[in-house]
């Protein structure tokens, strides 16, 4: 196979440049492969020690076919230096291979670039392969093409690279004369056109908006890894055009990528799973943004106010700085992607720990892992508890679905101490029941994996729901599932609802002093949730507000809870 010369850009980082060297030799094909350098001239004194040190450093380069570099008297900045080397590169040679000083390669780049090189130098319709791909969150092909050209470890063939043009000002009217600057941003989803006014009006001198650019008018197409073969790791502000950031961190492709035989055309679903990634790292940018100004005011303003505001209004601003919502979203997948997710291995620990202080007596009440001073009862639920038991001459088995370890069974045991017979059984993921069994379970106290394998073992009259509707995907699923066991009382506690029609979706963010995590989260439709209940031959005996939590005036929503009865054992 004939390897295609890599022509990598160097400046005044040698830590950076050392690593991408070295990251090159671990390139099987290096040994065949031409390296050419082209280094630029320092812009002031300041940094001429820098730029020398970079030149030391590839003056000793070995492990290659042949080393040959061209160092710039003048700084001619990025821009500029790709330019003029790569057009100088490709009147000697049909094809080029491209990489910036801050970028390590997978073992298996080289041969991924070449493959597609060689498997596509005569198909006009592809411009471009590229070795960099966006972590997305969904699983991608093995190779696919997008339409444009990009930047992070590219190459091209002289053909492809005539066809670049670049006057901004011409490609940025094309663009709005052929109305594509929608398509062009990925539906809005990423900004290239204010990048390329940005390089018009002199603001950026970026080459590779144009290239993009250049290549997206004339329909071009470039094939893309389904699984990185480069990361970027001048991220780190160390960069002239990089600031600190963590949002295209990649994990390199530790197997080899084949260059299949695929249909020369746009990828449906490459471009949906990227436009899906800018539309969450825009997102997660201003929602961290928003989140920083938003805490720093409330910090300044608590700093304060507590000297004067009555107690009760300095409560309700402690309990709002305890719920943290964005949104709405279009729907629970959407809110899943712009989730940063949580450490369910933490928070069991957390919450492990947490609940055996109360099992102990060494604390007195726990709700998400915070230990309170004094006990917070739901009143409404405890009087429903009681009620089921009065029916059922004083024997209480309670299902209490997504449970904990027994929150709510630390909660009431005062009160249901006295009664003659008390089940309580918790449904849970698999690893707090593994936990509650080993650490918590009693007696009256027990956890399951399933609503059926409770069912079998303890035949409840009562299904409790507290604060766990609103947390799970489908959640009129598990409401049908416990409906059809014919439980005599269904209670549900801590559920924000809503008078809307339909369910809305947003990301909960948890305050970092109980745990860092975001997720989605939903506020039910009344009208839906008791419908869905009610078509099993409940009836609502009555609702009520959950006192402990203020109203979420953000999501237009409450607290609620609900008590309903099996009507034909009334």
């Amino acid at each position: 196979m004939i390897s295609t010369p890599v022509v990598l850009f160097v400046y005044n980082r040698v830590v950076h440049t050392r690593r991408t060297v070295e990251s090159l030799l671990g390139n099987a094909s290096s040994s065949n492969s031409d390296l050419i350098i082209f280094s630029d001239g320092p812009k002031s004194c300041d940094n001429s020690d820098d730029v020398q040190e970079v030149r030391d450093y590839i003056s000793t380069i070995e492990g290659f076919k042949s080393v040959k570099i061209h160092s710039s008297e003048i700084n001619k900045g990025l821009a500029e230096s790709i330019i003029y080397g790569v057009t100088d590169v490709l009147t000697d040679y049909d094809s080029v291979i491209v990489l910036e000083d801050d970028m390590v390669v997978s073992p298996h780049f080289l041969s991924y670039m070449n493959d597609g090189l060689q498997k596509y130098q005569h198909e006009d319709r592809v411009i471009s392969i590229h070795g960099y791909v966006y972590p997305t969150k969904e699983d991608l092909p093995q190779t696919f093409f997008l339409r444009g050209a990009d930047c992070w470890g590219w190459a091209t063939w002289r053909r492809g690279w005539d066809l670049f043009n670049t006057n901004g000002k011409v490609l940025y009217e094309e663009l709005k004369r052929k109305k594509l600057l929608r398509v062009f941003n990925f539906n809005g989803a990423y900004q290239y056109s204010k990048l390329l006014l940005d390089q018009i009006n002199g603001k950026n001198e970026s080459w590779a908006v144009r290239w993009y650019a250049s290549a997206f008018l004339l329909n071009k197409l470039t094939l893309y890894p389904g699984s990185s073969l480069v990361h970027n790791i001048g991220n780190d502000s160390s960069g002239t055009h990089c600031l600190t950031n963590n949002h295209f961190d990649t994990q390199l492709s530790t197997t080899p990528l084949e260059v299949e035989n695929i249909v020369i055309k746009e990828s449906i679903e490459g471009k949906k799973a990227i436009e899906c990634y800018f539309r969450t790292q825009h997102y997660l940018f201003f929602r961290s943004l928003f989140s920083r100004m938003i805490k720093f005011c409330l910090n300044y303003f608590s700093s304060f106010a507590k000297h004067w505001l009555p107690p009760v209004i300095q409560q309700k601003l402690t309990r709002r700085k305890m719920n943290s919502f964005d949104g709405p979203f279009s729907s629970w997948e959407e809110a899943e992607k712009g989730s940063a997710g949580y450490n369910s291995d933490l928070i069991l620990e957390k919450v492990l720990k947490a609940t055996l202080s109360v099992k102990n007596g060494e604390a007195v009440y726990e709700r998400d892992s915070v230990l309170f001073d004094d006990t917070h009862y739901s009143w409404p639920v405890l009087s429903g508890l009681m009620w089921t038991a009065a029916r059922f001459d004083g024997r209480l088995s309670v299902l209490d679905f997504g449970g904990s370890l027994g929150s709510s069974y630390f909660q009431n045991r005062n009160f249901l101490s006295s009664l003659n017979d008390l089940q309580w059984s918790v449904i849970e993921q698999d690893h707090y029941v593994v936990a509650g069994q080993k650490f918590i379970q009693d007696d009256s106290l027990s956890f399951y994996s399933t609503i059926k394998e409770c069912v079998t073992a303890r035949k409840p009259n009562v299904v409790i729901l507290s604060s766990v509707l609103q947390y799970l995907k489908d959640p009129y699923s598990i409401l049908e599932e416990v409906c059809q066991i014919n439980v005599d009382v269904i209670l549900i506690d801590m559920t924000i609802v809503s008078n809307n029609y339909v369910d809305d979706v947003y990301i909960q963010n948890v305050p970092q002093s109980i745990y860092e995590a975001s997720y989605p989260v939903r506020s039910l439709s009344r009208q839906e949730l008791i419908k869905s209940i009610e078509n099993f031959d409940y009836r609502m005996i009555t609702d009520f507000d959950t006192l402990d939590f203020p109203q979420l005036v953000k999501l237009d929503s409450d607290f609620k809870g609900f008590i309903f009865s099996k009507t034909n054992n009334e």
